[in-house]
């Protein structure tokens, strides 16, 4: 089917003139490109066929309602008409849109008696003492049979709203003036539906079943994205989107107030937003676009976000979390360097010195004759960052090559990842120079079969010493390269989580304006077409394996409290599979493989005698077994109990870290004028400094 775009795009051109119900004119055209364009680019296309039809027909209406509560049983039997028929629907001279705005007609009838139903009912009373619960995933749940069951739903969702509230401490008149103004939000949603909103929901359906990473945007959506990627953003760095009545947070932008912030992680959701100490907005049920607005703001300036978090069951409790503004800039993002001192009076840690853009201060030696694992260097390294537009900043592997050079005498260098989520590849290979002589790092099949290798050509070592890889389930992209490439080298032993979280596949942005020009033969005054997302490329280590979807598994395990609370790409749906190639011809390091059982027992050891990794575990185990439950209680004493012990769990594994205790009410109570907090410990990078020190023992003549 390689050779169905061109024919396809020039079929389009006569379709300037189709007039389809509900789209504008120009947009089975649009639907053309990106059905062409996912044939044409991705690197696993699938056959436009039934199976991809219905996968595409359940896609969109469980974007429409993800709830399961909006539509009833009776309109997916009428939809399944098309399930297994979208395919033959798109082969004609234009895409036939005719189902797209079917379904969403009735989604907006629906909704739309969901409101009015919910306004109806909204101050009827309520009896917080039955016994009775709300499904904490209704994507599991069937379709309402009829009217009686889905107002029943709609009943148990009014009530978890309220009793939310009741437990957050609002009056009984506050809360209905916050439950009518998101039925007032969700019905203006509804009037101002746009026909381009459509369309992206229904191309986005089909794109999500080639993989997590596709995606289809209209011209404002589009615009968004390209802000968010620039480096041009004045914000909190997180890319959002809708996800039902809520705002869902997809990707924490490295380098950003939210990722420096370390408490905002993908997949936590926005209920409420507030500009510095005003009120709070409620933004449940409003427009994505909306909620943006509200979020952006000039640099400096503070916005105060109410999260849902990510993973966290049983309370359905919120959390304040303060960010200031600031511009989003990879080129910027600071990766910072310290000393610690090994063996006896460990916890000693020497701040150095700074460069002028990248605050690293990386592996200076003690100038008092240490020997024999005394100091080990620390490189935090939050993502991989260049220079592209040549203003004479240093790039990651830069500054960290020249502080090697100008700094020797620790026996041991760690290497921070658990808060990467990626950036510049090339930066990933070049930082992987620094500790392999000339070599392939990674390998990367292209969707027409084509295997490029990259290499380092920088032949030597900047440095050839002991290294530890330290990683979480945030890890990520090209920083699952630089461990993947160390540890097939021998170079490092990797620590962290069991897994990293495992995107190896590759992206490039197709704008279609330009195509959209070419086939219609005019050229639009604005933007109409918007842009794709696509996977093009999937990466593999110099071993073969490929770590999309499995990561890059840890030689010794290690707690991570991100654990649960951060979906892997495995979990995604249509995550492509992972698979392995020929190895490429390289030379390791050293071969690590007798000496991580002997690391792995010595860490054992030590950690079955810390009562803080205790407390994290026990944490996640807690956290997995509230998770594993079906029903969210809706009886008010128990989800007080239950919000009771969520936060005994969450206080004893602060205790534990010596975090201190957070004013809720306030944000995260900075504490200013208060003098310093103690800093919190870090038991898991304590842990494998002691891991370092093992292996740096192993090399000590």
């Amino acid at each position: 089917m390689r050779t169905a775009p061109l024919l396809l795009l020039a079929s389009l051109i006569s379709a300037g003139e189709a007039k389809v119900p509900g789209p504008e004119a120009h947009h089975p055209m649009v639907a053309g490109l990106v059905m062409a364009g996912l044939d044409a680019y991705h690197y696993a296309p699938h056959p436009l066929d039934d199976e991809l039809s219905a996968c595409w027909h359940g896609r969109y209406l469980d974007r429409l309602d993800p709830d399961h509560s909006v539509f009833l049983a009776a309109d997916v039997a009428e939809f399944g008409k098309w399930r297994t028929r979208l395919d033959d629907l798109q082969r004609g001279m234009a895409p036939d849109l005719d189902p797209a705005w079917v379904m969403f007609e009735r989604y907006q009838e629906r909704q739309g008696e969901r409101v009015a139903w919910m306004r109806a009912n909204i101050g009827s009373p309520v009896d917080f003492t039955v016994q009775e619960g709300i499904a904490r995933d209704p994507t599991e749940l069937p379709r309402p049979v009829d009217v009686t069951e889905q107002h029943e739903r709609w009943r148990k969702q009014i009530k978890h709203q309220r009793l939310q509230l009741v437990l957050d401490g609002e009056d009984d008149a506050t809360i209905e003036e916050r439950l009518t103004s998101r039925l007032d939000r969700l019905q203006a949603s509804l009037d101002e539906v746009e026909s381009a909103d459509v369309l992206e929901s229904w191309l986005s359906a089909l794109t999500g079943c080639l993989d997590p990473h596709t995606d289809y945007f209209r011209p404002a959506s589009a615009d968004d994205f390209q802000i968010a990627t620039s480096g041009t953003l004045e914000g909190i760095g997180a890319a959002l989107v809708r996800d039902g009545d809520y705002v869902r947070i997809t990707e924490i932008i490295a380098g950003g107030p939210a990722d420096r912030s370390g408490e905002l992680v993908r997949e936590d959701r926005i209920v409420g937003v507030a500009q510095g100490e005003d009120a709070f907005t409620d933004v449940i049920g409003m427009r994505l676009d909306k909620v943006v607005q509200l979020i952006r703001g000039p640099k400096g300036t503070t916005v105060r976000l109410e999260i849902l978090p990510a993973g966290v069951p049983g309370s359905g409790e919120r959390r304040i979390i303060r960010l200031v503004r600031d511009r989003i800039d990879l080129e910027s993002v600071e990766p910072t360097g310290t000393v610690h001192e090994l063996g006896e009076g460990a916890e000693a840690r020497r701040l150095l010195r700074h460069l002028a853009y990248y605050d690293v201060g990386l592996w200076a030696a003690p100038d008092h004759g240490q020997t024999a694992a005394g100091f080990s260097g620390v490189l935090d390294v939050p993502a991989f960052a260049a220079d592209p537009q040549g203003r004479g900043r240093p790039s990651t592997s830069e500054a960290v090559r020249t502080l090697i050079e100008d700094n020797a005498g620790v026996d041991g260098v760690l290497i921070d990842l658990r808060e990467n989520g990626g950036g510049y590849l090339d930066e990933a290979i070049k930082m992987a120079g620094l500790f392999i002589d000339r070599g392939p790092v990674v390998q990367v099949r292209e969707a027409n079969g084509r295997i490029k290798v990259y290499d380092d050509e920088d032949r030597g070592l900047a440095w050839d010493g002991p290294i530890v890889v330290l990683t979480s389930p945030i890890t990520a992209s090209a920083s699952e390269i630089l461990a993947g490439a160390l540890q097939d080298y021998g170079a490092g032993v990797v620590v962290g989580s069991g897994t990293t979280y495992g995107k190896g596949s590759v992206q490039s942005v197709v704008p279609l304006d330009a195509l959209l020009a070419q086939v219609s033969g005019t050229v639009p005054s604005k933007p109409m077409a918007g842009m794709m997302k696509v996977t093009g490329a999937v990466y593999y280590r110099v071993d073969g394996r490929s770590p999309q979807a499995t990561g890059v598994p840890a030689d010794i395990v290690l707690p991570s409290p991100l654990e649960g609370r951060v979906q892997r790409e495995r979990e995604a749906p249509n995550a492509l599979p992972p698979d392995t190639i020929r190895k490429a011809r390289y030379t390791p390091r050293a071969n690590l493989s007798k000496v991580v059982p002997w690391l792995r027992d010595r860490s054992t050891a030590r950690v079955q005698d810390d009562p803080r990794i205790d407390a994290i575990q026990t944490y996640l185990t807690w956290l997995a077994a509230e998770d594993a439950k079906d029903e969210l209680s809706l009886n008010k004493a128990e989800r007080e109990a239950g919000r009771a012990a969520a936060q005994a769990q969450a206080d004893a594994l602060d205790a534990a870290l010596g975090i201190p205790p957070r004013d809720e009410s306030e944000g995260e109570g900075e504490g200013e004028g208060e003098g310093e907090q103690p800093e919190p410990v870090d038991p898991v990078l304590e842990e494998a400094l002691k891991i370092l020190e093992d292996l740096a023992s192993l090399s000590t003549p």
